[in-house]
């Protein structure tokens, strides 16, 4: 495979010079020839997918781009010119999942706003998918855009209305008057749906209908999602899998900061969970859904990060009681009181966190580190 690298190269520089001229089918067959030398390499199908745009055939380039998207390693500017083509083609719903996969992919970069971006662009395509509306409820409420928020809960509240669940609707509605205990138009969906009303949403002004989606679109679209996603898990393994081999000097060993280090990947990896079940037998226990948890372990991280530590205790013990059940948030919370110099809160927090192997050797040291200090 090695001897096919010149060739392989030289028909990528005669696509380039031919898609900058616009002779897309002259590049069409330049990219074809690279692809054949090298098929698992994505550069050549995004070449053969723009030489396929310049030729107006849309469909041909949307296979390209997927599979740009595919051996590209999470590239999401392949993943962008999915989405577009679909949207071109009208291929709405689907290019909503696949702007939702990019907002995920956005959000793991920690590129905030794209992703925001990305995820009101899903609802506007398609306004009934549960995802970006809970992504976006959990944003907002971790930004305290509480309007913002309570619009996005209502939102899913309306489309799990429509799904005939009263039940998680109710529990959105509940969220959203938490954050906003006087709204009138959550106290009339509270309503409604305690009556067993539908239709609590205004409908939107000059709606689009939108013609039905086949059950093999669906499922393509789905594969797509969950392509995007297990990607995400693979780079993420390798990245951790890299730092374990090779850590970087600048990393700290010591038994508290790697403890640290590994309270906030759970956490993190806790916030892109999927609900399931059990969530939802703690949210009636409770009262708090897993959306707002998730926002207030991330409104905790953002405040730990700027040394705001009564605020961060603040949101970690909320969550803490509407059913997070995590060693890594009692072993944060711990360490936060310890920087307060309240030993007694500390010691009984941490005695949680000491149960589990992961953290024990940690809280001990640092526990007999602030005693020792104060």
């Amino acid at each position: 495979m090695a001897n096919n690298r010149p060739r392989y190269e030289e028909a990528l520089k005669r696509g380039a010079m031919y898609s900058s001229k616009a002779l897309w089918s002259d590049a069409f067959n330049a990219y074809r020839l690279a692809a054949s030398e090298f098929p698992k390499e994505p550069v050549p199908y995004a070449g053969l997918g723009e030489a396929c745009l310049g030729l107006k055939q849309l469909d041909r380039a949307l296979e390209c781009f997927k599979l740009a998207a595919k051996y590209s390693n999470g590239d999401v500017n392949y993943l962008k010119r999915v989405a577009d083509i679909q949207e071109r083609q009208g291929q709405l719903t689907e290019a909503a999942k696949t702007y939702t996969a990019v907002g995920e992919f956005l959000l793991r970069q920690r590129k905030l706003d794209e992703a925001i971006g990305h995820w009101e662009r899903a609802i506007r395509l398609d306004s009934s998918l549960l995802g970006p509306h809970r992504r976006l409820a959990m944003i907002f409420q971790r930004q305290n855009k509480k309007r913002e928020a309570v619009r996005e809960y209502l939102a899913i509240a309306r489309i799990l209305q429509a799904q005939n669940d009263n039940a998680k609707a109710y529990q959105m509605c509940q969220a959203a008057l938490r954050l906003d205990p006087g709204n009138q138009d959550v106290l009339t969906a509270v309503d409604l749906i305690r009556h067993g009303e539908a239709g609590f949403n205004e409908p939107e002004p000059a709606e689009i209908e939108i013609p039905g989606v086949s059950a093999e679109e669906q499922a393509e679209a789905d594969a797509l999602t969950e392509t995007v996603r297990q990607m995400a898990a693979i780079f993420e393994a390798e990245a951790r899998q890299k730092q374990a081999v090779a850590p970087p000097v600048s990393i700290s060993t010591d038994p508290v900061d790697v403890a640290v280090r590994l309270a906030n990947e759970q956490l993190a990896e806790e916030i892109f969970r999927e609900e399931n079940g059990a969530d939802m037998a703690v949210a009636r226990q409770t009262g708090m859904s897993k959306l707002e948890r998730d926002a207030l372990i991330g409104q905790a991280m953002d405040f730990e990060s700027r040394s705001q530590v009564d605020e961060a205790i603040g949101c970690y013990e909320k969550a803490l009681r509407g059913g997070l059940r995590m060693t890594a948030a009692y072993f944060n919370v711990g360490r936060l009181y310890l920087q307060k110099r309240d030993f007694e809160k500390a010691r009984r927090i941490l005695g949680v966190a000491v149960k589990d192997a992961a953290y024990a050797d940690a809280v001990k040291l640092a526990y007999g580190r602030a005693q020792k200090a104060s």
